[in-house]
């Protein structure tokens, strides 16, 4: 990412320089200003001891938000929760927010949910904004402009205590995906298709922002979708430009902009687009109308084929760590009723062409995902 020089620029380059405190010019890493800082009971324990260790007060609190989601039951929620680890982070969390005067939704607070739902669902989460959150998932926010990601606990009480992080700029990639999708076909098949197409590791380093009329074509939850697995393809965070479709899910929200306020977002908004000549360090194409729904047949995200193709051989498979990740075959008979082996498990045989026994719905990321299973676990994105 370049500094603004006045030559063209990506999204991404654009709100890291708008957010920029002290530039490390090349040679140290830039301060970046974040504009909000989600908190969950899992990654924030340590990072509240660091502040009381030090002695330091929470920098921006009305810039912090809270929220339990990661260890909390989703019924009987009036009573103790019942694991005692779980118990305890909670109620660690439900601690220091009351010490160090943060937002908190806690269980049976209408406005709690999962931490990368609650910031969209509130009008929170923003066009052009920085997000950070002790949670890889973070990059979801980046469906609606924002530059997103998740961050480590030492991270988490740099940003409590200072709202800034010290980051190195990041690459950047544009994933351009036009034509129409094909009736059945959805934002899942195309995060997929696209981890199938460059591999779990493609997107190291990178930020990607998701262009093309495929993606203008897709809903907010659709984007969000997108954006959320970009960690599954290694990418730091994932976004994509804000529009007609972001700006209508926004207004009105509890936390949205409104009147005056609103009107000169909306300005800002609106220039939060990739400059016509600006160069990205990596561009990848997916042909819309040409994709199918996907499944995942191995330990990987990046192990995906569209139904109706069959899954590898690994007696052809180069890579190690990919046959490696397969599936023994002690265990191809439990994904099928049939006395041979069909479906995601039977060697060049398509995935369509046989039933499958069991499908597990799984909660990951920021929402109900479902994935083929058997005795072994199936990658999901979760």
């Amino acid at each position: 990412m370049a500094l603004q020089t006045g030559e063209p620029r990506t999204l991404a380059e654009k709100i890291w320089d708008d957010h920029i405190v002290v530039s490390g010019g090349g040679c140290a890493p830039d301060l970046i200003y974040i504009d909000l800082h989600l908190v969950h009971e899992v990654t924030s324990p340590q990072a509240f001891d660091g502040l009381r260790l030090a002695g330091r007060r929470v920098r921006r609190p009305e810039l912090t938000l809270a929220t339990e989601d990661h260890n909390v039951p989703t019924v009987d929620i009036d009573q103790p929760i019942a694991d005692p680890v779980s118990r305890t982070q909670v109620e660690t969390l439900r601690r220091n927010c009351a010490e160090f005067g943060i937002r908190l939704h806690s269980m049976g607070d209408i406005e709690q949910g999962i931490v990368h739902v609650v910031g969209p669902q509130l009008g929170l989460t923003q066009p052009g904004m920085t997000i950070v959150c002790g949670d890889s998932h973070t990059s979801t926010h980046g469906a609606f402009g924002a530059l997103a990601m998740g961050i480590g606990t030492s991270e988490v009480e740099h940003v409590l205590a200072t709202q800034t992080l010290p980051l190195r700029p990041f690459k950047t990639m544009a994933v351009n995906v036009d034509g129409r999708l094909p009736d059945g076909v959805s934002a899942k098949d195309i995060i997929l298709a696209l981890i199938a197409k460059i591999g779990t590791g493609g997107g190291q380093g990178h930020v990607i922002e998701y262009r093309g009329s495929a993606i203008e074509s897709l809903s907010m939850e659709g984007r969000m979708t997108i954006c959320n697995m970009s960690i599954e393809a290694g990418a730091r965070a994932g976004m994509v430009a804000p529009d007609e479709t972001t700006y209508a899910f926004l207004r009105g929200r509890p936390h949205a902009p409104t009147g005056a306020q609103w009107d000169t977002a909306l300005v800002y908004w609106q220039r939060l687009r990739t400059d016509v000549g600006a160069v990205f360090d990596t561009e990848v194409y997916l042909d819309a109308a040409s994709l199918s729904p996907f499944v995942t047949w191995g330990t990987n995200p990046g192990q995906g084929v569209p139904l109706a193709a069959a899954v590898p051989d690994p007696q052809l498979m180069t890579d190690d760590a990919e046959r490696q990740g397969r599936p023994p075959r002690k265990h191809w008979r439990t994904w099928t009723f049939d006395p041979e082996p069909r479906c995601a498990t039977s060697r060049s045989t398509p995935c369509s062409s046989g039933r499958v026994p069991t499908v597990a719905l799984k909660i990951c990321g920021w929402s109900p995902k479902c994935c083929v299973a058997a005795r072994w676990p199936t990658a999901c994105g979760c």
